[in-house]
């Protein structure tokens, strides 16, 4: 049965943080045994610390983020907002304890989510690890198909859901190593390898998408009516072009100018 002759707010937060003599924090969990009240606190609290200590480790928070809280809560108690605020005042823990703590805990949840979407890879990033971690057997081909079609008819029974176009670069002297289902940018692809007279390997990928959502800084060259998009990361250069619904991208670390010229040779209008 809740016990309404007192309640706790700051000494919570201390008792969490082991902060409280051993007669104050005994006298704080004999209280929590009948609050129903504090005991929501107190857990809203607990969940608020276990998830920065667990979840947030590295990236931090914006610098202003603790002030607008506190500003936020100030104006909801109708008092005014200080220049730079340190620690809570007591009437705003006492009236907004648990409202604080749940709020926190869903901003901390929101940072969190923010950092991860920022730290996404970009597209012509994720070519280029792929692109890597192919080449150090860290991505491995599931077919060892060199013919073609051969490899198409692979895709089409190996779930990818649509019509790929694994093209022979033979006359440029590339010859078809394999693929495997791959994903790239959240979407399904179709990824094969091409390789040179002398070693040289080019990865190629196909997967739903536009190319309007690559990101900036892109050089961008025209060839058969074809908009193709260059970009170069750490040594490798990716290209990227529009077939219908799918995009292409071919990545290598061969000389810049000759992938862009074996993009030329693949690309086609559907």
């Amino acid at each position: 049965m809740e016990n309404p002759s007192r309640h706790f707010h700051e000494e919570l937060d201390a008792l969490l943080d082991g902060r409280l003599d051993a007669a104050t924090g005994a006298e704080i969990e004999e209280h929590l045994a009948g609050c129903e009240r504090c005991r929501r606190e107190f857990d809203a609290l607990r969940l608020a610390k276990h998830f920065v200590a667990t979840r947030l480790t590295a990236p931090e928070a914006p610098a202003d983020l603790r002030t607008s809280i506190l500003r936020a809560l100030q104006a909801e108690a109708r008092s005014p907002a200080p220049e730079t605020v340190i620690v809570p005042p007591r009437s705003i823990w006492r009236r907004h304890g648990l409202a604080l703590a749940s709020a926190a805990l869903f901003l901390l949840a929101a940072v969190l989510a923010g950092v991860f979407i920022f730290q996404k890879p970009t597209l012509p990033a994720a070519v280029a690890r792929d692109y890597r971690d192919y080449r150090s057997q860290r991505l491995a081909l599931e077919s060892k198909a060199t013919d073609p079609k051969e490899l198409e008819a692979f895709f089409a029974a190996h779930g990818v859901p649509f019509a790929t176009r694994v093209f022979d670069l033979g006359m440029m002297e590339y010859r078809l190593a394999g693929g495997r289902v791959h994903r790239l940018g959240g979407a399904p692809s179709a990824l094969f390898v091409y390789r040179g007279p002398s070693g040289e390997e080019l990865l190629c990928q196909m997967f739903p998408g536009r190319v309007t959502t690559l990101p900036p800084g892109a050089e961008r060259r025209e060839n058969k009516g074809i908009e193709f998009h260059i970009y170069r990361h750490e040594g490798k250069t990716a290209v990227f072009w529009q077939e219908g619904t799918i995009v292409c991208v071919l990545v290598s670390d061969i000389a810049p100018e000759a992938v862009v010229q074996l993009a030329f040779a693949k690309a086609m209008i559907p």
